[in-house]
């Protein structure tokens, strides 16, 4: 997710009454019919990418954040993580409401009564389709799913990248060269960025972390005051993975660097795994991020 700042009787049955031959059989076909019904209501899967986000998801499969939390079983919308494989409601027959739900990427300056408006829908609707509770806080970049928008009007939607915007080859290369600067591995600064960006530095997260190593804007702060001695432009591609890098060596000293600690800590931080324990969406992030490892 981000770089957060530092400091875990069974019911007695019913008795059944002897059902009628005559009637036995209608019902039993009935009943299977009601089963297989709802066995197809759930077989489409998703995968999740990295910058995925549920209301992204939800909105191009047609569905809502709500029915995805529920199918699912996530306890915190906002902490979705890559490689993971989601359930997906569809209707009996296999087909969804994808053509009726589009996507928004917020642009700088804009706010949710004039994406509501843009779009012919109320702004209840629009904050009720996206879990926003406070109508003020939308984000650039944030992606809404808009109900009764299409994809196309979607895309016309959508702006362009902003500045600070850069390839995957040029991010690779620049990951590689601060992380060796500080004394790490490149493989896992990489698999760390993946994992949380896909390395794009134009993510920003529902919690509002940014970049290609989002990092929240209250971490990027603290580090610009207590690690880095300047001030950190988390827009700035070499300035994010330069605020990931030290926040990282910040946790490397703090956990005598042992690397599952440091990962924790950069995903669920080390005062919430020391007050709640580890979550089991850290567990799975720190083994996802160990597995992109072995990749880079």
């Amino acid at each position: 997710m981000t770089a957060c700042l530092p400091g875990f009787l069974l019911p007695r049955r019913p008795r059944r009454r002897r059902a009628d031959a005559r009637t036995t059989g209608d019902r039993t076909t009935s009943s299977i019919a009601a089963v297989l019904a709802l066995a197809l209501a759930a077989t489409a899967t998703y995968t999740i990418r990295p910058g995925d986000t549920l209301s992204a998801i939800a909105a191009s499969n047609g569905t809502s954040v709500r029915d995805l939390v529920d199918l699912n079983g996530i306890t915190d919308p906002h902490r979705i993580i890559a490689g993971s494989r989601l359930q997906l409601p569809t209707s009996p027959s296999g087909g969804g409401t994808a053509s009726s739900v589009g996507t928004h990427t917020v642009a700088s300056g804009e706010h949710l009564t004039g994406i509501a408006a843009a779009y012919g829908i109320s702004v209840q609707v629009l904050a009720d389709a996206n879990g926003v509770s406070d109508r003020n806080l939308i984000r650039e970049g944030q992606r809404l799913a808009v109900p009764g928008a299409g994809a196309t009007a979607a895309a016309t939607s959508t702006p362009s990248a902003p500045s600070g915007s850069a390839s995957q080859a040029q991010v690779g290369a620049l990951i590689e060269q601060t992380a060796r600067a500080h004394g790490w591995n490149p493989a896992f600064v990489k698999a760390i960025a993946w994992q949380e960006s896909g390395w794009n530095n134009n993510v920003v997260s529902s919690a509002g972390a940014v970049g290609i190593m989002q990092v929240l804007p209250a971490t990027g702060q603290w580090v610009s005051t207590y690690l880095a001695g300047q001030t950190l432009n988390l827009a700035d591609p070499a300035d994010n993975v330069l605020a990931g890098v030290l926040f990282l060596d910040y946790l490397h000293r703090m956990t005598g660097g042992d690397v599952r600690l440091i990962l924790g800590g950069y995903y669920q931080g080390l005062r919430s795994m020391r007050d709640n324990g580890v979550y089991g969406q850290t567990e799975r992030y720190i083994d996802n991020v160990m597995a992109l490892r072995e990749r880079f």
